[in-house]
């Protein structure tokens, strides 16, 4: 007798038969055993046991079930989208998504402070020095800031509470400033006129008058000078890059195609790099003539914004113009290599992208400013926002830093940091400080978290950890599922986890009927009313279940001889039972579609197990001969197709049980 199977069997539950298993090759019907003590089930799947993962934050351990995503360390900076990916950096522990308002750096290294996240303090204009030049530019040495503009100079040693204003400088007629540099105390002053130039010199620490450096160049447009390894060079209005010798004849360096201007000039250690706006950066090194090309490093298709060198990084910004009239920003940052006695930057990585597609804003870096540890630069963020970044050399992490809110979009043009106070200057607005008071409110998104499976988690509690609350501020933790919230920080799809108005958290707060793929937290710090104070996060945490998908089916299949007959006696067949227990034993470990016909029920998964069959004799009655199979895999939902007059009165899905399957 053939194995019945759906193609031999006609309306198989007619014929007594109550389940189905097929691997897509070998397809049996299977009458059920099911009696009391042997009864067909369907189960939850046992959760895996808990897995330490020590590539998170150890420190964030706890003996609970579920998995964490904890952090407790936010200087590995901005920009990574998933905290759970595939060949994570080594900093990706300590990284998150974005923040804006928030400190991430003020308590990193060896401060001797527990780090902690803090609000950053307000900018505001400083009104005495509101400007619309166009050429505006500030440098500072020992805490002596010097700021020029038009035809004026001021000098102040405490952070413009008081300021020394010299506006004596002749030049040539109708000549405004248009840049300054400095060589140790040495300030060097260049007036132009859009015809001719004159650069001075002022040593600063013998006070505040200016000498003649170079007399009255003719016909030279001097647009910007610039001082490294003691040799002054300028850049001019066609092009030529010189090195000056006072009064005496300059050295040409290099000349530029036409139409291509000089956007910066670092000293790198070994040489010099002049970096131009038509994509090159030369290296340029001092040889037995004088300065001399040494190699040259082309950045296809960008145009150089700026270059900065410190502790033997060297960080660059490009722009890349957008069919709508704006700029994209990129940050890079390379070392300088040595092949032969040409130099290059090479190993170039790009930090961070600014800016879309079809900006009509220039969101291109400007202006990189390095203290021992940071560096900072300007990049308009909006219509009405300019934003400082700072990257934390000891991590190469990024974040926002402090940002200001005008009308102008505009760009940064100068940064200094006196008396461990910040100032900025920006077009349209003039001279920016830092505040004594915070922003009302800052966030940070942490990365989406995931724990490396698409399968859905219970998301079931957080953990906050913070500084003693008090003087009226407050920590709020939301979340989403969505993904695309990461770049939307105002989406109303985030929901609130807790307000945390005192005490010092670490309760776990409970997350109720959140079942996702995704979690992406976000931190919100809010100030006092007077902006005075700011609450301090140590860290936070969110604990996940596998939500669980597999169920396991358990069905007693009898595997008798006798074939059981609806309205009849029933028929030995010798070797029938032996012969299905033996093709089930085959299927064992396969990928296998179950389908219980009552209940109606189908289970995709594998045959786990097959057990040896039993013989049950009972006292009235026939003996039974059964095995038990167990099926783990995902239930499969049925579903209805619209009902049709082909549907009714048994003819279609309907009355699949009251004639058979």
């Amino acid at each position: 007798m053939p194995i019945p199977n759906t193609s031999n069997v006609d309306r198989a539950l007619a014929w007594g038969y109550q389940a189905q298993i097929s691997d897509g090759t070998t397809d049996l019907l299977l009458r059920l055993a099911v009696a009391p003590g042997r009864e067909l089930s369907v189960t939850t799947a046992p959760l895996a046991a808990q897995q330490i993962n020590t590539a998170q934050t150890p420190e964030e351990f706890r003996a609970e079930f579920g998995q964490t995503y904890a952090r407790s360390d936010f200087t590995g900076g901005a920009g990574l989208d998933q905290a759970h990916g595939r060949n994570a950096a080594p900093n990706d522990f300590r990284r998150f998504f974005d923040s804006k308002g928030v400190d991430v750096f003020k308590n990193a290294g060896e401060k001797g402070d527990a780090y902690s996240l803090c609000l950053h303090k307000e900018t505001e204009a400083v009104a005495a020095h509101a400007s619309t030049e166009t050429f505006q530019s500030m440098v500072e040495v020992d805490d002596t800031i010097i700021l020029a503009r038009d035809e004026q100079i001021y000098k102040t040693t405490d952070n413009f509470a008081t300021v020394t204003t010299h506006n004596q400088l002749v030049g040539p007629t109708g000549s405004k400033i248009v840049d300054i540099a400095l060589d140790g105390s040495n300030l060097y002053i260049v007036k132009n006129n859009g015809t001719d130039s004159n650069i001075y010199v002022c040593d600063l620490s013998a006070g505040f008058t200016f000498l003649d450096y170079s007399g009255n160049l003719s016909g030279r447009v001097v647009e910007q000078i610039f001082v490294v390894k003691n040799i002054v060079l300028s850049a001019e209005a066609d092009g030529k890059l010189y090195e000056l010798a006072g009064t005496g004849s300059p050295t040409l360096i290099k000349d530029l195609p036409p139409g291509e201007k000089w956007a910066a000039v670092e000293d790198a250690g070994a040489v010099i790099l002049a970096a131009s706006d038509g994509g090159y950066i030369y290296s340029i090194k001092e040889g037995t003539s004088g300065l001399e090309l040494a190699g040259q490093t082309y950045i296809e298709n960008e145009e150089i914004v700026d270059v900065l060198e410190t502790n033997g990084i060297i960080f660059f910004s490009t722009a890349e113009s957008t069919s709508a009239g704006g700029k994209v920003g990129r940050l890079y940052r390379g070392v300088l290599s040595n092949d032969t006695n040409l130099y290059n930057v090479s190993n170039r990585q790009l930090i961070k992208e600014f800016g879309a597609d079809d900006s009509t804003l220039d969101h291109s870096p400007q202006k990189f400013y390095a203290t021992r540890d940071q560096v900072y630069f300007g990049v308009i963020d909006s219509a009405t926002e300019t934003h400082l970044y700072s990257i934390y050399l000891p991590t190469l992490g990024y974040a926002r830093d402090k940002y200001f809110v005008t009308s102008t979009s505009g760009k940064v043009l100068d940064i200094v940091v006196a008396k461990d106070q910040l100032f900025f200057l920006v077009a349209g607005v003039g001279l920016v400080q830092e505040a004594s008071t915070y922003v009302s409110d800052g966030y940070l998104i942490m990365s989406s978290a995931d724990f490396f499976t698409s399968q859905p988690k219970q998301w079931v509690g957080s953990r906050l950890y913070v500084d003693t609350i008090g003087n009226n501020t407050s920590v709020q933790t939301d979340f989403s599922n969505d993904l695309n919230d990461l770049t939307t920080p105002t989406s109303t799809n985030y929901a609130t986890i807790q307000n945390l108005e005192q005490g010092e958290g670490g309760d776990e707060v409970t997350i109720q009927n959140v079942v996702a793929r995704w979690f992406i937290p976000k931190i919100t710090l809010r100030s006092n009313d007077g902006k005075t104070h700011t609450p301090e996060v140590y860290s936070f945490a969110v604990r996940a279940f596998p939500e669980p998908e597999d169920v396991i089916l358990r069905l007693p299949v009898n595997v008798s001889d006798k074939l059981e007959r609806p309205g009849k006696r029933g028929k030995i067949i010798p070797g029938a039972g032996a012969k299905l227990f033996n093709t089930l034993q085959r299927l064992e470990g396969k990928s296998v579609t179950c389908k219980v016909f009552r209940p109606d029920l189908i289970v995709r998964g594998i045959l786990e197990n097959v057990t040896l069959p039993v013989t049950e004799i009972v006292q009235r009655g026939s003996s039974t001969v059964f095995c038990t199979i167990q099926v783990r895999g995902q239930q499969v939902t049925n579903t209805l197709d619209e009902v049709t007059s082909l549907g009714v009165l048994g003819v279609g899905e309907l009355g699949i049980y009251e004639f058979g399957s």
